[in-house]
């Protein structure tokens, strides 16, 4: 992934685990899976985010979604997970590459790899953080196969 995608998905993370100092860490369990979209890995990586919807306290979890479409989540150290309770699932797909920066004044270097076609593109219902229709729950034990797969609506 290029890296201001990365960027743009993990600038979140920073305001996550700012301000949580490992004194005021709540319990977190290991929650990783795969997204597809019809069936197959979705297309161009992306972020997921897991909403708190139970009235829980502590940092919501996050992560990237890889180009295989696997992801595991982070809240305060990488890979760590998520705290336990009921979420709302957030997915956002990286559907443009931009071009590698280039000296000032240099055009800019080509992308390697197409962009997400639009046949490949998630529906956006599944980036809205009020709307999102995937929910899940974590327990307090490894969440080895959170897998979600996106459908056309």
């Amino acid at each position: 992934m290029h890296s201001m995608a990365r960027l743009f998905i993990f600038g979140g993370a920073l305001v996550w685990l700012s301000g949580c100092g490992s004194s005021n860490n709540l319990d977190v369990y290991p929650v990783k899976g795969k997204i597809t979209f019809e069936g197959q890995p979705m297309k161009g990586g992306g972020a997921i985010t897991f909403v708190p919807t139970g009235g829980q306290a502590g940092a919501q979890g996050g992560g990237e979604i890889k180009e295989d479409g696997t992801y595991e989540l982070t809240t305060y150290e990488p890979g760590d997970g998520s705290i336990p309770g009921d979420f709302r699932v957030v997915i956002t797909q990286v559907t443009v590459k931009e071009p590698e920066t280039s000296p000032d004044g240099s055009a800019p270097i080509p992308v390697d790899g197409p962009n997400v076609a639009p046949a490949d593109q998630i529906p956006q219902i599944y980036s809205d953080f009020a709307n999102s229709p995937l929910t899940a729950k974590v327990e307090e034990k490894p969440n080895e196969a959170m897998n979600f797969d996106l459908k056309r609506q």
